[in-house]
């Protein structure tokens, strides 16, 4: 591996911090109303057709692969996104990102081999600086990584998960820290 390139890791924490000040008012609406991927086993989408739900797995796993952790379609990523389409995006975000999955169908973007799926989504990332955060891919990639690090999947296998911050102290001696009480206020 060459030393200018990056693992996974980095790479996932990198984006992350670049999507937090780039994620867009229907991403924060989603994810403060609580958005959460359907887990029934004969799952329909409510906005894509089954062929633009199965190119969207396709996506998330390249943006998010399964190795020694879950990948995004472990986490449901792709119902998740449908979630957010039919629930929350604008009709302009719904039309780019369908404009876009049709474009990667037109191209056979299914039957392509893992290595060329990554080299197309790589120069969709490229286009981002041209086209800004409304692009087809920064809507991918930042739902992607939103779905994915607010999943119970993302949030307990992924990232470290402390369901209960700090300990209890149930009875303690009031001088163990500063001898005053606490206020309410």
């Amino acid at each position: 591996m060459n030393s200018d390139k990056i693992n996974r890791r980095k790479a996932l924490e990198r984006t992350s911090i670049l999507v937090g000040g780039v994620l867009t008012t229907s991403l924060w609406t989603g994810a403060l109303g609580g958005c959460e991927a359907p887990k029934e086993l004969n799952w329909s989408p409510k906005f894509m057709t089954k062929d633009e739900a199965v190119l969207t797995e396709i996506i998330v796993d390249i943006l998010i692969p399964r190795t020694e952790t879950p990948g995004a379609s472990d986490a449901l990523v792709h119902r998740f996104i449908d979630e957010m389409l039919y629930g929350y995006f604008d009709p302009a975000e719904q039309k780019t990102v369908r404009d876009g999955l049709k474009e990667l169908q037109g191209m056979g973007f299914s039957n392509l081999g893992n290595d060329k799926r990554i080299e197309v989504l790589q120069d969709l990332s490229s286009e981002v600086e041209r086209e800004g955060p409304e692009s087809f891919f920064q809507i991918m990639r930042s739902t992607t990584l939103l779905g994915f690090f607010t999943s119970e999947v993302g949030a307990t296998q992924v990232l470290s998960h402390d369901p209960v911050p700090g300990t209890y102290e149930g009875c303690i001696p009031i001088n163990k820290y500063g001898g005053k009480t606490w206020s309410e206020s």
